[in-house]
């Protein structure tokens, strides 16, 4: 097994519980590993905006992979300042302007035409631009319910609304400005079942990137981002071989990421295909400290 020199760390069912907590004992071998110089960093469907400041704190955090790849960005020497400079009241918080190392958008048609098929279905949609979520005052509303409710099995669906989403009074019109700046879109629907309805239309579609984070959502990309591409170009950036590098994550849409570093690690309570991919699966879940044995196994 090669020197792990780069760890990326799915969040949500990986490195999150689902309280959307971090466990002691995975802090603890994640400021270990840091100590020792490896890169450990978080490789999210999230936007910036909506990474948790608990995460942003993590020793040693310093890059970030958001967006499912369309997005890798240097996050500076005060990693939860970049993260609130993506926020709505960014003039009201401590803040620090990251770079973006990698920005992989939409071709302007092609995001139009995947938002013209989400207005087609029920559920709350985001779109990811700059780091930023946008959603309009119906999606939040549905999100709200579901975070009352804790019906969604997803911690990325139970963010709460403290600054890190941008309201629009209408998607649609805000569309019409902003479609050459789409990093993303992600809609949560009622249910697995009706996310599981829409997915052959998503999967008809020509020239991008269909997954699902949860059971409950799809998730699109332009053609060729994913979180392993993000990840390759991070390393190549960094110097660090490929073989150098650790993926751990549980579900569809860290399957591109799990393919391509160079160990592959997925959760005890990941998706059953996705283990398949796996060099290491986890006996313990994303509750119970999976992260820690991963990298105490593999000597991180």
């Amino acid at each position: 097994m090669p020197e792990i020199r780069i760890a990326a760390l799915d969040l949500d069912g990986t490195l999150l519980s689902r309280e959307n907590t971090i466990t002691p004992a995975t802090w603890q071998a994640i400021a270990n590993a840091a100590a020792r110089g490896v890169v450990v960093l978080p490789a999210t469907g999230r936007a910036l905006a909506s990474l948790p400041p608990l995460v942003a704190q993590l020793p040693g955090v310093r890059y970030a992979i958001t967006s499912n790849g369309a997005a890798v960005w240097d996050l500076g020497d005060d990693p939860l300042a970049a993260v609130y400079s993506r926020y709505t009241d960014a003039d009201k918080r401590k803040t620090q302007e990251p770079v973006c190392l990698v920005q992989r958008l939409f071709p302007v048609e092609k995001a139009r035409e995947v938002f013209a098929l989400y207005q087609e279905f029920e559920g709350s949609l985001s779109v990811f631009t700059d780091g930023k979520v946008v959603r309009d005052e119906y999606s939040q509303a549905r999100m709200t319910a579901r975070l009352r409710r804790q019906l969604s099995i997803s911690t990325e669906a139970k963010q709460p609304n403290d600054g890190r989403f941008h309201i629009v009074r209408d998607t649609a019109e805000w569309m019409s400005r902003h479609a050459h700046e789409i990093e993303k879109f992600c809609m949560f629907f009622p249910d697995a079942e009706h996310a599981a309805a829409a997915l052959p239309r998503f999967y008809a579609l020509r020239d991008v990137e269909v997954v699902q984070g949860s059971p409950d959502n799809i998730e699109v990309t332009a053609k060729g981002v994913d979180k392993g591409s993000a990840l390759l170009a991070l390393t190549d950036q960094l110097g660090v071989p490929h073989e150098c590098t650790l993926a751990v994550g549980d579900s569809d849409n860290d399957r591109a990421m799990l393919e391509k570093a160079g160990v592959a690690a997925v959760m005890a309570n990941g998706m059953e295909h996705v283990k398949q991919l796996a060099d290491l699966v986890s006996e313990n879940d994303c509750d119970h400290d999976g992260v820690a044995e991963i990298f105490a196994r593999l000597s991180v």
